[in-house]
């Protein structure tokens, strides 16, 4: 087993002195040093117990420079440096700074910020802070597939993450005049496959997979069908509900038409329900008085042939007795 200990470099002759001394009393522990990076208070990297496994949990590899980072009690597991660098990289660069969660698998825990602190460059880092900062605004670019968070407060919104200046108020690309959202709704009613998040309202592209969506913004979960969430979802109720919400132009050009066409549909099934509870309705009754019929009939027939075969059996086992009794 191997554990790592993380220890200020300033104490690290001291610590070697003390290393020593346990691993003459503890041969089967093996304690390794790793070096936060100067920006890092010692405080705040966690060290590794001999609880903790000994092979990262992304590489599965083991190494000397072993850490953990997750402040729950639950999660055992350790990452190497490398790995753990890259994560928090990718997660920073694609603007994904809501809730940086532990990488562990099943592990569903929020990394805290002095954590990623230290394992992250300094420009990185303040984009990181960067980022939240804009979170905590409430405001995002209204592009789709983008929706990362903006510090602009006029019609104006300026992304610094897709580099795209959008209009506030219907979505477009910006244009001094009055918005012209003829596109953009056009737009939205032929892209099957792109709607808005129920919760924070962000278009989000739908790539294939199963109607369980999680929103990359918001991390909201809901029926991409029915954007009813999924921890009430029902899927009985799932394909007459999008029926009844959807915007698809195969229904109508335009609102007006789409719900003609719905009342139309939803008529014709109430109808046919309807027609088909009546029939059932006249045909059941004959049917039944039919069946019972039929029953009392096979009924009798066989409670006559039993009778005849019993009458039989009685006649022959009299015959039988007679011919066995011997005369005097």
């Amino acid at each position: 087993m191997s554990t790592a200990m993380t220890i200020a470099p300033h104490r690290e002759e001291t610590s070697n002195k003390m290393l020593k001394k346990l691993s003459g009393m503890i041969p089967a522990i093996n304690i390794v040093l790793v070096k936060p990076s100067a920006s890092t208070p010692v405080a705040d990297v966690k060290p590794v117990s001999p609880l903790h496994d000994t092979a990262c949990a992304v590489c599965f590899e083991t190494s000397t420079d072993m850490v953990s980072i997750c402040d729950s009690p639950a999660c055992t597991s350790v990452f190497c440096l490398d790995c753990i660098g890259n994560y928090l990289r990718i997660k920073i660069e694609d603007g994904q700074v809501r809730r940086i969660r532990c990488p562990a698998a099943g592990c569903t825990a929020v990394l805290a910020t002095h954590h990623i602190h230290g394992y992250v460059s300094t420009e990185l880092f303040q984009r990181y802070i960067s980022l939240k900062a804009k979170l905590r605004s409430g405001r995002t670019c209204p592009q789709p597939g983008c929706g990362q968070p903006v510090t602009s407060t006029g019609r104006k919104i300026k992304c610094d993450h897709c580099h795209t200046a959008s209009c506030g108020d219907c979505g477009e690309n910006y244009h001094l005049f009055a918005c012209a959202d003829k596109t953009y709704k056009k737009w939205r009613k032929t892209s099957e496959n792109v709607r808005a998040c129920p919760n924070c309202h962000v278009d989000i592209e739908k790539q294939g997979g199963c109607n369980h969506m999680a929103c990359t913004h918001c991390e909201f979960e809901f029926c991409w069908c029915c954007r009813v969430p999924w921890a009430t979802h029902l899927d009985s109720l799932c394909t007459p509900r999008s029926f009844l919400e959807s915007q698809s132009a195969s229904l109508g050009p335009n609102a007006p038409i789409r719900a003609v066409t719905k009342s139309l549909v939803v008529v014709g099934a109430t109808s046919a329900l309807a027609v088909g509870v009546s029939i059932a309705a006249v045909i059941t009754p004959p049917v039944l008085l039919y069946n019972g019929i039929k029953q009392a009939l096979q009924d009798r027939k066989r409670s006559k042939t039993l009778k005849i075969y019993n009458e039989k059996k009685r006649l022959m086992e009299a015959r039988a007795a007679k011919a066995s009794e011997v005369p005097l």
